[in-house]
């Protein structure tokens, strides 16, 4: 691990993650065989242990704490403006990591000269290296030299299409994204904060609103969005049917989130 404590920044965001932060660190800090490269954890105002978390693990992870919540994007753009490192990769707390997977993934980029890779979230058969039109963004190593031009994650995008966002806009700058199937840092999905009546509806509202806001921002068109909106609607009138109050509250949230970035 030694080229990455001087290549490499680490940026965990974290809000409410405290069930499993721990994990998180503690599966690189068991696989490291030398001293690791600099670990920013990003929080967004949590109100759980994660203070305490990142504080008993002070010699391997530092805190970048924001006063309130500023969605996955901002938070990962304020570690990215943090480091002083060519490469950062941002992070999902409910990631499995370990220096051999980071390392590889570290190669592959280098040696296709790709601006953005990501690895497999999960264990695949194939293992094949390919161009990518986006990737997920739980796990996403940047080019800081080739990437900085093109700019980061866009801050409108406070939950969800900010991976793909990024990754069309480093495509369309004429820059490799790339998926290493052959790379695995598993990804837990869904466990990052804990969840609630509350939080579904959030998180379902910027599902709507981000899907809004990018297929304005790349000119797919105003039909798109109104087929995403009668999508969700059927789904509303089917929960009825079926006293799907969930099915019903997740869809209704999304159509209000389309229906504020208008």
């Amino acid at each position: 691990m030694q080229d990455l404590l001087n290549e490499l920044t680490l940026v965990t965001v974290t809000y409410n993650s405290a069930q499993v932060l721990p994990a998180h660190i503690a599966s690189l800090r068991e696989t490291a065989t030398t001293a690791m490269p600099r670990w920013i954890v990003v929080d967004n105002a949590s109100t759980d242990a994660t203070d305490a978390i990142v504080a008993a693990n002070g010699n391997c992870v530092e805190m970048l704490k924001s006063e309130k919540n500023l969605g996955f994007g901002a938070a990962c753009n304020l570690g990215i403006h943090a480091s002083k490192t060519r490469y950062v990769m941002v992070l999902n707390p409910d990631t499995q990591l370990s220096e051999a997977a980071i390392d590889q993934l570290l190669a592959e980029l280098k040696n296709r000269d790709a601006a953005i890779a990501g690895p497999a979230l999960e264990p695949e058969a194939d293992k094949s290296i390919v161009d990518a039109p986006w990737l997920v963004g739980a796990v996403l190593l940047f080019d800081t030299q080739l990437m900085n031009p093109v700019g980061y994650f866009d801050e409108r995008f406070f939950l969800y299409e900010e991976d793909k966002d990024v990754c069309k806009c480093a495509n369309d700058a004429g820059l490799k994204v790339i998926h290493c199937r052959n790379v695995s840092i598993p990804h837990v999905g869904g466990a990052s904060t804990v969840r609630n009546k509350t939080v579904n509806k959030f998180i379902h509202f910027h599902k709507g609103r981000s899907y809004a806001l990018y297929a304005r921002k790349h000119e797919l068109g105003e039909k798109v969005i109104e087929a995403y909106v009668r999508s969700n609607k059927k789904r509303m009138n089917f929960a009825l049917l079926t006293f799907g109050v969930a099915r019903y509250a997740r869809a209704k949230a999304k159509i209000q989130g389309v229906n504020s970035a208008r």
